[in-house]
Parts: C-alpha cells; structure tokens; sequence
C-alpha cells in the first residue's frame, strides 16, 4: 500500500466518530460528499472536515531497514454561516483534532508504529464572503515521518 494512503487511512479512521459539543461532524476524503448530511453547531451552518492535498518524498534522514519518508497531509476544518460568525470554532475543532493524532510535542498517537512523528508544518485560516454566506476555514498541514 502507498505510504500517503496508509497515512490518510489512519488519520480518517482516527477521526470517524469525531464529536463537537456532542455533535458528529464529518470527515470527508478531498472531495464532500453531497448525500451525507452536514450538520449545525453552534451558530454555523454547516461544519465538516475535509482531508487533502497529500505529498510524499524521502527524508534526509535515512536508516538501513527501510525508506523514511516525510508525508504530508492538509486538513480543512470548514464552517459555513450566514452573514455573522467567527473563526474560533474552526480554530477550536482544529485544535481538537490535533490532539486526538499526536502530543503537543509531535508525537505520534495513530497506531501505526512506522509513524515516528507528526511535525506541524503550517497552520492559518482563510475566510470567504458572498452576499449571503460567510465560511471559515482552518487549514492545518502536518509532516508525518514514515519509517517502513
């Protein structure tokens, strides 16, 4: 199996299930499902999660067993509402989510024991604005360090 899918299938497995304020919300590989029903919390519309954007390259740091690869991997938590809202509650569900994949000190809390680290490599939120609708967005990019 491709070392980013590994990487992808356990960070979606380890979100199924996730709760805000006792509300499920979704988790959705690139592309948001239309027949899944987005929920409402806290004022917002809508708020789903959505993991993208995967690379993969060689580490600079190798070993004899076997390749280490550093994988990235973005994840957009998006919050939809009217013409008010805020950002906080896709800074705080961000914030939630890191800490169910790794310690504030990068590492590791996936079950895969190939998966050494988890560095943060960017963070930041992105508003957008139409004449009806304001949507928020936390963008997380993390460096997963993959040794197998």
């Amino acid at each position: 199996m491709n070392k980013s899918t590994i990487i992808r299938t356990l960070v979606f497995e380890a979100l199924q299930g996730y709760k805000y304020n006792n509300i499920a919300i979704p988790v959705f590989d690139e592309i948001v499902n239309p027949n899944v029903p987005i929920p409402s919390v806290n004022g917002a519309q809508e708020v789903y999660i959505v993991l993208q954007d995967q690379q993969e390259y060689y580490n600079a740091v190798q070993n004899v067993c076997h390749s280490r690869t550093n994988n990235d991997l973005t994840i957009r938590v998006v919050t939809k509402w009217g013409l008010i809202g805020s950002k906080q509650l896709c800074e705080d569900i961000s914030n939630e989510i890191l800490a169910l994949i790794r310690t504030k000190r990068g590492e590791s809390l996936l079950p895969d024991s190939n998966v050494q680290r988890i560095n943060l490599s960017m963070s930041r939120a992105i508003s957008e604005v139409t004449q009806s609708n304001l949507s928020f967005s936390f963008i997380t990019i993390l460096n997963f360090i993959y040794n197998g």
